[in-house]
């Protein structure tokens, strides 16, 4: 399949379900594991030189962010399984099957495709921000403030722009819902800056109450102080009442492996 990042037998798969052998109750997991794979090659890219450090918080780091991704490929697992079963429950007769086996299919390119490209660039900017966190916190008492750092341009969102030049201290709450990544495809970072004022705290509420409401849940958090790439606020992991309790043990799917 054009832009599939991994080898995968979609018809194999479509196969399985209709058969009854993969169903949201048994996912498969080979293709579990090759989306955690896939994303986790994202998180190392991001995390650059700390996937070899022995510094214990840039190895908790790195652990947690891996496992939430194995968590997260759980879920998308489970939604996309979920939505071929749907559309394939509907192809039992030969005259409908070839138009149930393209829908499932295109379900299937759209999750491992369009979607997977944005969830792994999203992989790279949430590690790299959490990477610069860690180094914030092991240095805060060398600088003063931290301040969001915008790319202004004809592409700057209506989130990040107001945000540009907010400068505040390391550990003011405010970074703890508004730290880079704030949607997806930002280009935001932020930087350390010495002998500079921070911002009115009139204004940052005032920033706060405009973009706040712009922002979708799965960005309100720090992937630094978070340790995560991607919140439980994600669609993702939005799983039916029944499923709920398994889900906590990430649907029987493996667990991710030690770094």
């Amino acid at each position: 399949m054009e832009g599939l990042p991994f080898d995968y037998d979609v018809d194999a798969l479509i196969l399985a379900i209709l058969e009854g052998y993969i169903s949201t109750d048994n996912l498969p997991r080979g293709l579990y594991l090759k989306i955690a794979e896939h994303l986790n090659k994202g998180v190392d890219k991001g995390l650059g030189d700390i996937v070899r450090s022995n510094y214990a918080p840039d190895k908790l780091l790195q652990a947690e962010m891996r496992n939430n991704i194995y968590m997260f490929s759980g879920a998308k697992t489970y939604q996309q399984v979920r939505d071929m079963s749907q559309i394939l429950a509907g192809g039992t007769d030969i005259a409908t099957f070839k138009q149930v086996r393209e829908a499932a299919t295109k379900v299937f390119k759209t999750y491992n495709v369009t979607y997977l490209q944005t969830e792994y660039d999203t992989a790279i900017g949430m590690a790299q921000n959490a990477r610069k966190w860690n180094d914030f916190e092991r240095d805060k008492a060398n600088f003063d403030l931290l301040e969001y750092d915008a790319v202004m341009d004809s592409n700057t969102s209506d989130i990040c722009r107001p945000l540009d030049g907010i400068r505040l201290p390391v550990d003011h709450p405010f970074w703890n819902t508004h730290s880079p990544l704030n949607h997806f495809n930002c280009r935001c970072f932020l930087r350390k800056v010495i002998d500079k004022m921070p911002t009115n705290e009139k204004k940052v509420q005032a920033v706060s109450e405009k973009v706040t409401p712009k922002m979708q849940d799965v960005f309100k958090m720090n992937p630094g102080k978070d340790r995560i790439v991607f919140s439980d606020k994600h669609p993702y992991f939005d799983v039916a009442p029944k499923d709920r309790e398994r889900q906590k043990d990430n649907f029987g799917l493996p667990k991710p492996p030690k770094p």
